[in-house]
């Protein structure tokens, strides 16, 4: 093997940006080795008119630099992964590079047009996938009275600066664009002056952030492009040499979760002109896989799904709540003081006071989960995230985007269990223990769900044996809390996650 190997890839500030991390890693661990990089356009560079989905299939960001690796001008091409086409290769290989930079999409929309809004926002994309998503996540999760305009939808194609100056000049709306693009340019470290023009569009992308509100999108209805924010490279499939060396770079969790989202894909036709998104969590409970979309034949997609669950199936007498209803329970408002200009986390709608108000311009607003977000949206309010329902443990990871790190406060009940909670804990309301019918047997209890860590104590402390059931709750420090409370030894097969309440009825509740 030649101690200089050519690494090539496109042209664009991003593509550069990619190329450049993956051998700077390469070199630290074959310091015998010289990289050189090889640049050039491709197809899909070239023409900026015709929308991405017309070219299904071609590999337009890809194939020139194919025919570059096999008439070995170049030894390795560096890819988004996204970029990739589905088909079997017969002359070259692909091997995942690096970690994943986050998966999700997100929205930036003009802070004026908040302001002032017009009867219609223009949505620019270019994603069939994203124009899907967006029309009805406006409808449910935008804030009243922007959630009842019409949208539009707008192709825009170029290199991200290109697209960012397209959606400063554009008169109103928003723009859907990779977080992870944002992401790498933010986060790389130039001190080569490799990239001369990487000032200019950090400060390009500081600007369209500081004249912009942004909502990054949840992965459960919002799934990204299959392998979204996961780089490959590619080489000829003689060269195991050079499989080798690429290897040591290979994130086991980037690996697994792209050709997962690929494969899933795969089975509806692949394609930038797919309405599809796939998205897939790794965590240590589970792997999570959403899918949402519209396929060619008009079939429609939704699924959320936790593998490993236990094949079990209960009767609604045999659990708790009774009846595999919510308990009801009593919620009372107290008096509360927030800091001022902290940054707010939501556990639900209800724990967000009739009297406060949270100013979108310098203060993030994040949920923990959906119906939180749809309460707070009705309520007038913009929601930068939400932790999807997967517990607070999910990082907002927007301290990048943000130039700081965000300094949440957490509004929730007044029994909330605050030795887990990451958030400094601020209650500003009472819940009373959940209702309990009479007679009730707990004999026949085998199972429970269990909605927050406050019932889980109340109700076990009346009836200790319902410690013995098996246990199923939400992601986050409730499952955290039972797993302590029975014991790492028994909740390995007595303590499982559920995504929600409703997802736990329809997969183990007896119709």
């Amino acid at each position: 093997m030649s101690n200089t190997i050519k690494v090539g890839g496109r042209s664009s500030l991003l593509s550069r940006i990619q190329i450049l991390s993956v051998i700077k890693t390469l070199q630290e661990k074959n310091k015998s080795k010289e990289f050189q990089t090889v640049f050039r356009e491709s197809a899909g560079d070239k023409d900026l008119k015709t929308p991405l989905w017309q070219f299904a299939g071609q590999g337009i960001f890809t194939k020139d630099l194919q025919e570059d690796l096999l008439n070995h001008k170049i030894d390795i091409a560096i890819h988004s992964w996204k970029d990739m086409d589905l088909r079997e290769r017969k002359d070259t290989t692909l091997v995942p590079i690096l970690s994943r930079e986050d998966v999700r999409d997100i929205l930036l929309f003009k802070r004026n047009k908040w302001i002032a809004a017009p009867t219609e926002i223009t949505i620019l994309t270019s994603s069939p996938r994203r124009e899907h998503h967006i029309r009805d996540f406006v409808k449910t999760y935008f804030p009243t009275p922007i959630n009842s305009f019409q949208v539009n939808i707008k192709s825009v194609r170029g290199n991200i600066q290109t697209r960012i100056r397209k959606y400063l000049e554009h008169e109103n709306g928003g723009i859907l664009i990779a977080k992870a693009a944002l992401d790498r340019i933010l986060n790389f470290d130039d001190d080569e002056n490799q990239v001369p023009e990487l000032k200019e569009v950090k400060q390009l992308i500081r600007e369209a952030v500081n004249l912009s509100l942004f909502m990054v999108m949840p992965s459960s209805i919002f799934p990204s492009a299959p392998a979204q924010g996961a780089l490959c490279a590619e080489i000829r499939k003689e060269d195991k040499h050079f499989e080798s060396l690429l290897r040591e770079t290979t994130d086991t969790n980037a690996e697994i979760t792209a050709e997962e989202e690929r494969k899933i894909l795969s089975q509806y036709g692949g394609g930038c002109h797919q309405k599809i998104g796939v998205s897939v969590l790794t965590r240590d409970y589970g792997k999570i896989t959403f899918i949402r979309g519209e396929t060619e034949d008009g079939k429609t997609l939704f699924t959320k799904e936790l593998s490993g669950a236990p094949n079990l199936s209960f009767d609604r007498n045999e659990v708790w709540p009774p009846k595999a209803k919510m308990a009801a329970r009593q919620r009372e408002r107290l008096t509360y003081a927030i800091p001022k200009d902290v940054d707010v986390f939501v556990s639900r709608g209800y724990a967000f006071p009739l009297d406060l108000s949270v100013n979108p311009t310098n203060q993030i607003l994040w949920s923990a989960g959906l119906s939180t977000w749809k309460d707070l949206a009705l309520r007038g309010f913009w929601v930068n995230g939400t932790c999807d329902g997967l517990g607070e443990s999910e990082p907002p990871m927007i301290d990048l985007l943000l130039g700081r790190k965000p300094n949440f406060v957490k509004l929730t009940h007044v029994d909330s269990d605050k030795l887990n909670s990451i958030y400094p804990v601020i209650p500003t309301y009472f819940v009373s223990a959940p209702e309990i019918p009479v007679p009730f047997d707990t004999s026949k209890i085998k199972a429970a769900y269990w909605r927050s860590g406050s019932e889980f104590d109340i109700v076990t402390k009346r009836f200790p044996e319902l410690l013995d059931v098996i246990h199923f709750v939400g992601p986050g420090s409730t499952f955290k809390k039972i797993k302590q409370t029975i014991g790492e030894d028994a909740a390995g097969t007595r303590v499982f996650v559920s995504l929600s309440f409703d997802s736990w009825v329809e997969r183990y509740i007896k119709p």
